[in-house]
């Protein structure tokens, strides 16, 4: 099974964790493609990445929340 898959079946079963996961590896940190194997995967699930890796999630996560905020913000002023 291929990433883009993977990531398919993340949106249609409304998996936004996995969704944040494979965004985050694919285009912020460019480690993963979307032609890629999902066994590729299998490395980012190790216990030894698990803190460090919620930790990032976390960060890239809030770092989308607020370019989405920013985005939202600068549509409204345009609108009025």
């Amino acid at each position: 099974m291929k990433i883009r898959e993977l990531y398919l079946d993340a949106i249609e079963y409304n998996e936004p964790s996995l969704l944040l996961l494979l965004d985050f590896l694919i285009y912020e940190k460019k480690v993963l493609t979307m032609e890629d194997d999902v066994k590729k995967l299998d490395y980012y699930f190790q216990d030894r990445f698990k803190n460090k890796m919620n930790a990032y999630l976390l960060e890239y996560k809030n770092k989308l929340d607020s370019q989405r905020k920013e985005e939202a913000n600068a549509s409204s002023k345009r609108s009025h």
